[in-house]
């Protein structure tokens, strides 16, 4: 009786160790993929960006970021085990460590910049990804990406293109939504041959009507409204953190680590 009683007492303690080694695993692993639980969704800094070049005068100084930033802050992503990802792989946010996006707006000639600092920090280990918001008018411009381009660039896999529409109004002025969304969601995806799923409000400029005509040919859009996404959110209502040229890499650092 003695026997049998010491074994069931060891076999009990075989099964609570194992139960509790189970749990820990289960935390770590949350803790290391950055995942938290379904109630309170998934939490995915989105930064903006628009010019990646030297500011020499013309336009907003504080629409640039230097490749030279730029690149210091792509190598703290990746030194801190951030995953760089687009907006394709948002339905797999559980699995995917530390997940953080890059958007460049409007599709600057030199968003080029970003794509080579992209492809050169690449490795076996680390292989960054970021999206461009292209406006349609500025396709083949002085100043904006060329089909060309935009086709290398795609084909990479480096780069997703997604939409900004094709003139950049002001949404919610705009009478005839269907050239801005449904137009231009057809010329990026001709250009590029993949499917554009990803609408950026010009402007930040949005309400309840445009996120209904947006609903029509796109699965996600972002705002300029200032704050962390989470999947929680109304995938129509996308925050992001913008970096601007004075954005230290001290203060990048707090902004994507809150």
């Amino acid at each position: 009786m003695l026997k049998h009683s010491l074994l069931r007492k060891s076999v009990c303690a075989f099964i609570i160790l194992f139960l509790t080694g189970m749990v820990q695993l289960k935390i770590a692993s949350a803790v290391e993929t950055g995942a938290s639980s379904s109630k309170d969704g998934y939490r995915v800094p989105i930064l903006m960006y628009h010019a990646i070049d030297e500011y020499k005068g013309n336009g907003m100084k504080e629409l640039y970021v230097t490749p030279e930033n730029f690149e210091k802050q792509l190598l703290y992503l990746k030194s801190a085990g951030f995953t760089l990802i687009t907006f394709e792989d948002l339905p797999h946010i559980g699995n995917i460590k530390k997940p953080i996006i890059i958007t460049l707006d409007d599709g600057y000639k030199n968003n080029m910049n970003a794509y080579h600092i992209l492809k050169k920090i690449s490795d076996a280990s680390f292989k960054p990804r970021a999206t461009i918001f292209m406006i349609g008018k500025k396709i083949n411009s002085q100043s904006g990406l060329s089909v060309n381009e935009l086709k290398e660039i795609s084909d990479s896999g480096i780069i997703s293109v997604q939409s900004h529409t094709e003139t950049h109004p002001r949404l919610t002025e705009t009478v005839n939504c269907t050239k801005e969304l449904r137009d231009i969601k057809i010329k990026l995806e001709k250009i590029t041959g993949r499917n554009v799923s990803t609408l950026a409000y010009p402007y930040g400029d949005y309400n309840d009507k445009v996120i209904e005509e947006t609903r029509k040919y796109y699965q996600y859009a972002v705002t300029t409204t200032p704050g962390i996404a989470n999947t929680t959110d109304s995938p129509y209502e996308l925050k992001r953190i913008r970096v601007n040229y004075s954005t230290s890499l001290t203060a990048f650092k707090n902004m994507v680590n809150p």
